[in-house]
């Protein structure tokens, strides 16, 4: 077969197929690989569908064994075509970055870097007669080869991940889980009970089942309004016909194809205004060709577009040769060859990485914890009830039996703990929203509270996103330099002062117009001179500067680096002017102003001169400012001189000599107002900051020192910024990092548990390296002082779909309100409607007080579960129900539910931003000390004074150990019963109060919750209503009780709250003696090494 193989494709290159293998890759072995690595389904699809052909035609020829030259003829077709798929296949190999994997996480691509026409012959495709534009001869793939290149490469469509149906998810929201299972068990049971006739209480299993439904419907809908993400890539995807050469035969065939039927090797033509239809590489373009890929990255400049081959290794995602799947093109034609379809793109790879399901929250994990808990709990009361009630030497009936166990296990599950949870976080979310930060996702709201790391963006989030003119920097004498901040003195008029001479002939160029309402279109550097100049002056002499003639331009570009223009000057003669990068303008001056603005304060240029010049860029660039140096030049052409035939090099040659240096400008994306604050702030919280940029790694480390991320002074320590570079052989094979004891695995854990803990600058990154950051944060960070490693919770914010993994990726994702893409949004869990950087640290403090609220809050509610479980039990040795299933329901649903709602309105009870941060898996929400607070503390208290109640009915000891009763002892249990649920509702406004604190007294907290205090009132209302209303007490088996009997259990409130006012003084007592044992061990221990720490404690 090997043979065959070979010679098939020998027949392919006499046919005039081009059979280009990828034999750049030096090593065979990692060719080996490379193609091993690649995806065999579309080839195994044409093989196989062709051996099917093959084996039909051999069918038909009879059972006859055919000559071996027949044979061997009849099989050619097929093996041509598998060796042209193939071949095909190879094709795309080519593409790849040398050593790269295909199907690696990264976006790798060696087509910005390949010249062009190996990359053309790679590709199996023909440029036209007049070359990289394709306006004439054929051009493109063969429209023969479309059939099977299809076969192979399949349509350029992302695959969209397969969806639950939304009807399964409702049923499995509401019958699924142990919690749901435990409440449907309880109805059945009580439904049987009612069908066998041991039961006639219909109410109870009705209103369970109302709730666990509602609770169900109510998670559904919530978690329906996020799945948006997919619907917006799809969206990114182009729809319109796109022009497309090919060719049969060598004759030119101009096509218009649907994006969808584009094939790698096709050639397509682009106009402003045109979506990007696939990856492309641009052959031939108009000058000053512009793509917006704000659709990818978030950034709102567009980038210009040239066709020239980049440096090799350069990072795809940088260059301007390329063009990506979704991007638009906004200004300028282009003809561009397509290289990756579908899923192989670059917003290919994206979507990939956000199709996984996202992982549960740190809320939904300790909620389920929870949840465990408590079913173990109930099950274990449900099965000690059953015990009892068999081992009873006193008969029951088998109704009697299950109706008490039943009863036992229900009253120990919190039937209102969802709708509470998911109620609470929706009106959290809405406080939140008012502070500019919108939730999506309900179960954010307690995660941010626990977050312990920041990774932002630093472009639109920490910096504003547009560039400002900051600096001008002119000579004060030869040998130094001053800068000036204020550009309101400055005035066009003025021709002796630099600050006026250089602002004019920054805003003198024809790169920049003003649109509506004074917004600028053009070159970012060119609007920032430009918006200094309409701030200082005002549009009129703004306009007045940008309308004068010119005469002769040389436009800016990437090759001068510096832009010239030529105007009259209105003392006669021209104004010659030249702005770009500080070196080269250096370059043409002989003469420099020195001072003033006149002609007497021209000085000689020296070699002096030249090197403060240098030394001042060097600085401004050291503080993350673009440069630009500015010269000019008087001249005196004569009236009628043709400045159109000036050529370039006559103008580089009499136009760009002997000009006057007049100064730098710096420039820079400068930080918005408030985010120093900010970051300090999170600093305080406990709560790292970490930058996340694509910029140069000077850029980053300069803005993180102005906002307080890294230290403004002194040498930074290992690891502190982090480039692409270092990360490039970082990157697990997999799709996370895994601890199997390999090479790799230790490899990687070595660089990373040191990153996690010292980066805070993390600059040239790509999509799949902000995911992987995410990753190792919430691997190796959060360790503690046993040692073990329990991860980070990791907020990320981001604009661009480029941000999409790494959102979904973080314990919290935040996407831009204001300049984010719809992708990043659906991507996020909160939205920053203002843009705002502060706002993360509002909402940090939100989620910190919402989680100790919803702590509250549980603790509240579980509080009454002892009282209610212990009278299926007293029953058993003789005691009259006192707490029946539906009074149970009637605390639970009809009060506490409301009252538990109402905590997420409590205030703060101290500097929630002056705690460390706490970790869900060592401080659950649901840990020891709460069930001890619930159970053991507050429920015994609780239970006592039920009793005790109980008890004070009159009569209510004569029917102790009876089983049948008359009408009056039945009335007589009534009012004990009644006693009891009545003195439990005052036990649990006793608890709603004594939990509003942890340790603050309430003489000093009261109750500013004003919701809080009416849930309390509306208690006492309902209680009065299931007491005294006819329908009610048929309901709830309850009978009126006196003025006395109404006033006696208030008692339970007052003794309540005194003995938590004891506990409390106690616990502030403990706090106390804890700080001052631990500032004494900082004295002692910390503050000899540290002479500044001593002065701040001495102070």
């Amino acid at each position: 077969m090997a043979g065959e193989f070979e010679e098939t494709k020998a027949a392919i290159a006499a046919e005039g197929s081009v059979s280009y293998v990828a034999d750049h890759h030096k090593n065979v072995s990692v060719r080996k690989s490379r193609q091993m690595s690649m995806k065999d389904e579309p080839l195994r699809r044409v093989s196989q569908k062709y051996q099917e052909v093959e084996a039909q035609s051999q069918a038909a020829q009879g059972s006859a064994p055919p000559k071996a030259s027949k044979d061997r003829k009849s099989k050619r077709p097929a093996s041509l075509i598998i060796a042209k798929a193939e071949d095909m296949r190879q094709r795309q190999i080519m593409l790849y970055e040398t050593g790269k994997d295909p199907d690696d996480r990264d976006y790798h691509t060696s087509a910005h870097s390949t010249d062009l026409k190996t990359l053309m012959e790679s590709q199996n495709t023909k440029l036209g007669k007049d070359g990289p534009a394709c306006r004439e001869g054929s051009a493109g793939i063969e429209i023969a080869e479309a059939t099977t290149l299809r076969e192979v490469c399949g349509k350029n469509k992302i695959t969209p991940p397969q969806k639950e149906n939304i009807w399964v998810r409702l049923v499995k929201q509401i019958f699924t889980g142990i919690f749901n299972v435990l409440l449907w068990g309880t109805v059945l049971v009580e439904g049987a009970l009612i069908y066998t006739g041991n039961s006639d209480d219909l109410v109870t299993p009705i209103i369970l089942a109302s709730v666990v439904v509602a609770a169900g419907l109510l998670q559904w809908w919530t978690e329906l309004k996020a799945e948006n993400l997919m619907d917006a890539l799809s969206n990114m995807q182009a729809s319109a016909p796109v022009p497309t050469i090919r060719r049969s035969k060598n004759e030119r065939r101009e096509l218009m194809l649907d994006a969808e039927d584009l094939l790698p090797g096709d050639i397509i033509t682009l106009k402003a205004g045109d979506r990007v239809p696939a990856d492309i590489r641009i052959l031939w373009c108009t000058d000053g060709m512009e793509v917006d890929n704000a659709a990818l990255t978030g950034e709102s400049i567009p980038e210009p577009r040239d066709p020239a081959t980049c440096e090799e290794k350069s990072p795809p995602t940088q260059a301007r040769n390329l063009a990506f799947y979704g991007t638009t093109v906004v200004k300028g034609n282009a003809t561009a060859l397509v290289f990756f379809i579908g899923d192989k793109t670059f917003l290919g790879k994206i979507a990939a990485s956000i199709k996984s399901a996202r992982s549960k929250s740190t809320l939904e994990i300790q909620i389920e914890h929870f949840v465990h808990l408590i079913a173990v709990v109930a099950v274990v009361v449900g099965l000690a009830s059953l015990v009892a009630n068999l081992l009873d030497p006193k008969p029951h009936p088998i109704g009697y039996i299950i109706a008490n166990a039943a009863g036992a296990l229900f009253a120990q599950v919190p039937e209102g703990l969802i709708p509470t949870v998911t109620i609470s976080l929706m009106i959290a979310s809405q406080k939140m929203s008012l502070r500019n930060v919108l939730v999506r996702k309900l179960d954010a709201v307690e995660t941010l509270g626990c977050v312990s790391v920041v990774c932002s963006d630093k472009t639109g989030t920490l910096t504003r996103g547009d560039m400002t003119l900051g600096d001008m920097v002119h000579f004060s004498s030869p040998t130094a330099m001053e800068t000036v901040t204020d550009f309101s003195k400055t005035d066009p008029a003025d021709k002796n002062t630099l600050p006026s001479k250089m602002l004019r002939g920054g805003i003198r160029n024809n790169a920049t117009v003003i649109g509506k309402d004074n917004k600028f279109i053009g070159s970012p550097t060119e609007v920032a001179m430009m918006k200094a100049g309409l701030e200082a002056w005002g549009v009129k002499k703004v306009k007045d500067v940008m309308d004068n003639t010119t005469l002769y331009e040389i436009p800016f570009d990437s090759a001068n680096k510096y832009m010239f223009i030529a105007e009259p000057y209105n003392e006669g003669g021209q104004l010659f002017s030249l702005k770009g990068a500080p070196e080269r303008v250096a370059k043409f001056c002989k003469y420099a102003y020195v001072g003033q603005g006149g002609q007497a304060a021209i000085k000689l240029m020296t070699p002096e001169m030249q090197e403060v010049i240098a030394a001042n860029a060097k600085t401004l660039m050291g503080q993350a400012k673009r440069v630009l140096g500015i010269a000019e030049r008087r001249a005196n052409y004569p009236a009628d001189f043709h400045w159109d035939s000036a050529t370039a090099d006559f103008a580089k040659e009499n136009f760009l000599c002997d000009m006057v240096f007049i100064g730098l400008f710096g420039i820079q994306d400068p930080p918005k107002p408030g985010v120093k604050q900010a970051v300090e702030d999170c600093h305080a919280a406990g709560v790292r900051v970490i930058m996340i940029t694509g910029d140069h790694p000077d850029t980053g480390v300069a803005i993180a020192k102005e906002i307080s991320i890294i230290p403004a002074h002194g040498e930074l320590p290992p690891f502190t910024v982090i480039t692409d570079k270092e990360l490039a052989d970082k990157v697990p094979s997999g799709e996370s990092f895994v601890d199997d004891g390999s090479d790799e695995a230790n490899k990687l854990e070595a660089f990373w548990t040191q990153v996690v803990v010292h980066a805070r600058v993390f600059a040239r990154v790509t999509p799949i390296h902000k995911q992987l950051i995410v990753q190792a944060l919430q691997k190796w960070g959060g360790k503690q002082a046993d040692g073990k490693c329990y991860g980070d919770i990791v907020a990320m914010t981001g604009d661009g779909v480029n941000d999409a993994p790494a959102l979904k990726q973080a314990n919290v994702g935040v996407a831009m309100g204001i300049r984010g893409t719809e992708v990043a949004k659906d991507a996020a869990d909160i939205i920053l409607l203002d843009d705002e950087f502060s706002s993360i640290v509002h909402g940090i403090e939100q989620g910190r007080l919402s989680s100790e609220n919803l702590q509250k809050s549980i603790a509240y509610t579980l509080c009454s579960k002892v009282p209610q479980c212990m009278p299926n039990f007293m029953e058993l040795l003789g005691i009259p129900l006192a707490l029946n299933v539906s009074q149970v329901l009637a605390i639970d649903i009809g009060t506490d539910i409301w009252t538990a709602i109402a905590y997420a309105w409590q205030p703060k009870e101290s500097a929630l931003m002056e705690r460390k941060p706490r970790h869900p898996t060592l401080e659950k929400i649901v840990n020891g000390g709460v069930l001890v607070y619930a159970y053991a503390y507050m429920g015994l208290m609780q239970m006592v004074c039920c009793w005790y109640f109980y008890f004070q009915a009159p009569g209510i000891w004569n029917n102790l150990g009876k089983s049948e009763f008359t009408p009056e002892e039945a009335h007589t249990n009534k009012v004990a019963s009644t006693m009891y649920y009545y003195t439990l509702v005052v036990g649990q406004i006793a608890a709603a109060m004594a939990t509003t604190t942890y340790h603050e007294s309430l003489f000093k907290y009261l109750a500013p919750n004003g919701k809080l205090n009416i849930c309390i009132g509306m208690e006492v209302i309902f209680a009065m209503l299931i007491i005294f209303e006819p329908t009610s007490q048929g309901i709830f088996m309850t009978t009126g009780l006196t003025a006395k009997q109404l006033l006696m259990p208030w008692m339970t409130f007052v003794a309540i709250s005194c003995v938590e006012e004891i506990r409390k003084s106690f616990a502030r007592k403990a706090v106390h003696a804890r700080e001052v044992v631990l500032q004494n061990f900082f004295v002692r221990e910390v503050a000899p090494q540290n002479p500044l720490t001593q002065r701040l404690l001495d102070a």
